[in-house]
C-alpha cells in the first residue's frame, strides 16, 4: 500500500530535478549550449564576447522592412488583369514559387495600392503583372531592398 507523506517528496524531488535540468535532450542533432556564457563562436572558430560586437547607431535590428506599393496601369483598364508580387530570391520570374508569393490579386481597372512588410533576408521582390489575353506577355518589375525601413514602390 502507499503511503501519500512518502511518496510525495520523492515526487516532487524527481520534478524539480528534470526541471532544473532542462528537460528532455531535443533529439538526434541538438546540442545545448550555456545561456549566460556571453559569448558566440565566430565562423573562424574564435570565441568572441558580446561585448566584442559592435552594432551601428543607426542599426534599430528590425527583422522587417515595410513597402508602399502603387500600381497605375491605365492602359490596361479594359483587360483582365493580376498581379503577383513575391521574393526574388531565386533571381527571375523562371524561379518564381507563386504559391508563397505575398500578394497574389486582381487589379481593379489597371490601378492596385499594396502594403507589405517584408522580412529582411528579402533582398529583392519581383512582381508579375498577368494579361488574360491571347500572347500577351506577362510584365516583370523588380524592387532591391535600399537598406529603408519603408519603401514606396510605384509600378506604371
Amino acid at each position: 500500500m502507499w503511503n501519500l507523506n512518502q511518496q510525495l517528496p520523492v515526487t516532487l524531488i524527481s520534478c524539480l530535478l528534470l526541471i532544473a535540468c532542462g528537460g528532455g535532450g531535443g533529439g538526434e542533432g541538438g546540442s545545448s549550449t550555456p545561456s549566460g556564457s556571453g559569448s558566440v563562436s565566430s565562423p573562424s572558430g574564435q570565441t568572441l564576447k558580446i561585448t566584442d560586437l559592435v552594432i551601428e547607431h543607426d542599426n534599430d535590428l528590425a527583422s522587417i522592412y515595410e513597402v508602399d506599393i502603387d500600381v497605375s496601369l491605365p492602359h490596361l483598364a479594359a483587360s483582365q488583369v493580376y498581379i503577383s508580387i513575391c521574393d526574388n530570391g531565386g533571381g527571375g520570374i523562371e524561379n518564381i514559387d507563386y504559391e508563397k508569393c505575398m500578394v497574389k490579386s486582381s487589379l481593379n481597372s489597371g490601378y492596385g495600392q499594396y502594403q507589405l512588410r517584408v522580412p529582411n533576408h528579402c533582398d529583392s521582390l519581383i512582381a508579375v503583372v498577368s494579361v488574360m489575353e491571347p500572347d500577351t506577355p506577362a510584365l516583370v518589375y523588380t524592387l532591391n531592398h535600399n537598406n529603408q525601413a519603408e519603401t514606396t514602390w510605384l509600378i506604371q
